[in-house]
């Protein structure tokens, strides 16, 4: 039995209010151990019976009669109860007027976050008794979908790395393969032993400035032409018909595709009706794969297109010219996507003939040869397909060396990947396996604009899909953002699990609001005041709000996010070693 501290004088409703038989100081002992006293956002309880009734306190007052204190109260609303070794959120049992309320012991506490320690795991301590440990159950925290907010400094990347460490320590406890998550790392904070040692994850670390030292394996099979039409954000009606057509004679066998001569032929073609504009930008992109065409050149006043041999002219009516043309030498490329770029220029050209302009179609060549380029630095196109996480549960995926158009880019078109996988993996066995997707400053690449392209939409899209179809294949979406007001409202909405560290902006307090549906305003009104470490949790995996301050992941786990240290040990300004590093 808890210790007694009071009795109800009042029921109203959901409303509570008891008389605290004496003030209590900050901390009482019972049974030897100290226990923090009943505080705002606090729990006691009180008996019906062989019933136990669960309610939280949201108000503290005293009253005076002639200048004297007369007596101390706690305002209390109902939470629900203990039912079975368990605790029900719910209304079916309402105190009784001069029932007694008692503090709560430990297992009583603990049922009210988790209902067995076997499949729980401790993220932190009640903000308001430190002595009191929030377990969470495993089973309704890691397949869900989890959002984690705060401003910067708040404490998001140390709450996000708790989950993600505490998750690995049990997969790692069970030697399963049945449990993996992949991080996207925007700004390169997960290297090293964060998280876990780093001989258990896969770290992949990705530049657009040079060829990756280690790129991602991925299977050319799982981009389709419309992947395509929407990576180079083509226009629907003039260029996504011509990367269609190009995708698919890329992708034909050997035996299906056109040989040299079809090629050779279209561009003599070209030359010999002087296709001035066609030729100069076919000869402009396509120098490395044909030979010989240096020499021919437009003469302005004549119209037409000649081959200049030292100080001779030899023009298309010459007999000598067919036997120049003859000299003209393709090397088709071999690598797909090149093949893919080769087939592009002739899509273009086939497109121009049939009266599309020129002007129209050639920035579209310029974004497919920056892409590919891009391609050729980030992924590994090999045959002989690897999975990314590499016989590993931890994959990391660092994006912080790479342009705005690859760090959306690859983490929509693996979590594409991962979900057709899974999806088709379901199809034959049913869930196996279950695979977090870990999205760190989030808002950098779910951004919800409204700007037409394609590309980024393709992105929301994907994501979108991820968190509304992804549970029936076991693939689950985690979020760590400063402003969830910038991302989009369908992700968000989704949510099955939120923490929430301090919020200050309005526009981010007001997206909280719509969306959590679990939180009530009595916490709602903390978020603009919480401390750094301390946050609201709600959600699926938690029966009610509850305030949490995380504990510190160890140091060597920590992702590589904190503050600049600049006087004291180790600080910036007095290291004896400083490192020669100027702009």
């Amino acid at each position: 039995m808890g210790q007694i501290i009071g009795r109800i004088i009042e029921v109203k409703g959901l409303s509570v209010k008891a008389k605290l038989f004496t003030l209590l100081p900050p901390y009482l002992v019972h049974n030897g151990i100290r226990e923090s006293a009943p505080k705002i956002n606090g729990f006691v309880k009180t008996r019906i019976g062989l019933d136990i009734v669960i309610c939280q306190v949201v108000g503290e007052f005293s009253e005076e009669v002639g200048g004297a204190v007369s007596g101390h109260y706690l305002q209390l609303d109902v939470k629900g109860y203990l039912s079975n070794g368990s605790f029900i959120q719910g209304l079916r049992i309402l105190p009784i007027v001069s029932a007694n309320i008692e503090l709560l012991e430990d297992q009583e506490f603990n049922k009210i976050y988790s209902s067995s320690s076997k499949t729980t795991m401790c993220l932190g301590r009640n903000l308001f008794d430190e002595n009191k440990k929030v377990n969470v159950n495993v089973n309704e925290l890691i397949p869900s979908h989890i959002g984690i907010f705060g401003n910067t400094g708040s404490g998001k990347s140390n709450t996000l790395a708790k989950i993600l460490s505490s998750y690995f320590e049990i997969v790692a406890d069970y030697s399963t393969k049945s449990g993996k998550f992949i991080i996207f790392d925007l700004n390169n904070e997960y290297s090293g032993d964060s998280i876990c040692d780093a001989k258990n994850k896969e770290l992949y670390k990705l530049n657009t400035r040079k060829e990756s030292k280690k790129r991602i394996p991925l299977n050319l099979d799982s981009l389709t032409e419309d992947s395509f039409v929407v990576l180079m954000n083509a226009s629907q009606k003039t260029q996504a018909p011509v990367v269609k057509n190009a995708f698919r004679e890329s992708m034909k066998k050997n035996d299906e595709r056109k040989d040299e001569g079809f090629y050779l032929s279209y561009i003599k073609s070209i030359i010999k009706n002087s296709r001035k504009a066609l030729f100069f930008s076919m000869r402009h992109y396509l120098a490395s794969y044909f030979q010989h065409l240096d020499n021919f050149h437009y003469h302005s006043v004549q119209t037409k297109i000649y081959y200049k041999d030292g100080s001779i002219n030899i023009y298309p009516e010459d007999p000598s010219f067919a036997s120049k043309l003859d000299e003209i030498t393709v090397t088709i490329p071999g690598d797909p996507l090149e093949r893919f770029l080769f087939e592009l220029y002739f899509s273009v050209a086939q497109e121009n003939e049939n009266g599309v302009n020129l002007d129209f179609m050639m920035p579209l060549i310029s974004r497919a040869r920056k892409l590919i380029n891009d391609f050729h630095k980030i992924f590994d196109f090999d045959e002989n397909f690897k999975d990314i996480f590499q016989g590993k549960n931890v994959c990391i995926i660092q994006l912080g060396n790479v342009n705005k158009d690859m760090k959306e880019i690859v983490p929509s078109i693996i979590s594409e990947n991962i979900f057709n996988r899974l999806q088709e993996s379901k199809e034959e066995k049913g869930v196996k396996q279950i695979i977090n997707i870990v999205v760190d400053e989030a808002h950098s690449i779910l951004y919800d604009a409204k700007n037409d392209i394609l590309a980024h939409d393709s992105v929301l899209q994907t994501f979108e899909k991820v968190i509304k179809e992804g549970r029936k294949f076991g693939l689950y979406l985690m979020l760590a953002s400063q402003r969830p007001s910038d991302i989009s409202q369908t992700i968000i909405s989704q949510l099955h699990n939120y923490f929430i560290h301090k919020l200050v902006n309005p526009s981010d307090i007001q997206m909280i609001r719509k969306a959590v549906a679990y939180m009530d305003e009595n916490s709602l009104n903390f978020i603009s005041i919480l401390a750094p470490g301390e946050c609201i949790v709600s959600g699926t995996a938690f029966q009610m709000p509850t305030f949490m301050y995380v504990e510190q992941v160890e140091e060597k786990k920590r992702p590589n996010s904190d503050n600049p240290k600049l006087l004291g040990e180790n600080g910036l300004f007095e290291s004896s070693k400083q490192d020669d590093f100027n702009f």
